[in-house]
């Protein structure tokens, strides 16, 4: 099993920084407006809170132990495209599966990228699109479905 001493500061940063990379992913495919980016915003939150309890392999549990102590919403730079976010996502979250596959059990490279889906999944649900005041409007938009699939398909998960 793997422990946060297995990974140099800069891997275990790029590893911290996944979860919020697979929900940044989502939410610059299709912007919800304010209320929709809290909603999304707190719904990454919870899968981390939720796996810091539940997570099955060491690595994941410190790894979501470690992001409830101190997690914060990375900022995009002025003048971002969302095309230029999702890139930089994306990047991200590939670098995370060579590392995984490279340092953590199969176990933990499984859990940890199931979890990543799982936030992309939720930052979807959290907010509906479309509509008007919370009425109408799609659970999980065209583009946010795209996301999904990308987050998916750069971890390996193709067809998950």
């Amino acid at each position: 099993m793997s422990t946060k001493a297995d990974f140099s500061a800069d891997e275990w940063d790029l590893l911290r920084s996944s979860p919020l990379m697979a929900g940044l992913l989502v939410v610059s495919a299709s912007p919800s407006g304010p209320v929709g980016l809290v909603q999304e915003s707190a719904a990454a939150g919870k899968m981390i809170l939720k796996e810091a309890a539940s997570a099955e392999t060491p690595l994941v549990k410190v790894l979501a132990e470690d992001m409830k102590t101190s997690m914060s919403i990375p900022k995009p730079p002025p003048g971002a495209t969302a095309e230029a976010v999702q890139q930089a996502a994306t990047e991200i979250l590939r670098r995370t599966s060579e590392l995984l596959a490279e340092k953590a059990t199969p176990e933990e490279a499984a859990e940890m990228k199931q979890w990543l889906a799982g936030i992309a999944k939720a930052t979807a649900e959290a907010a509906r699109e479309g509509g008007f005041l919370g009425f109408g409007g799609t659970l999980v938009s065209d583009e946010e479905r795209v996301a999904i699939a990308r987050v998916n398909e750069t971890l390996g998960l193709a067809g998950a």
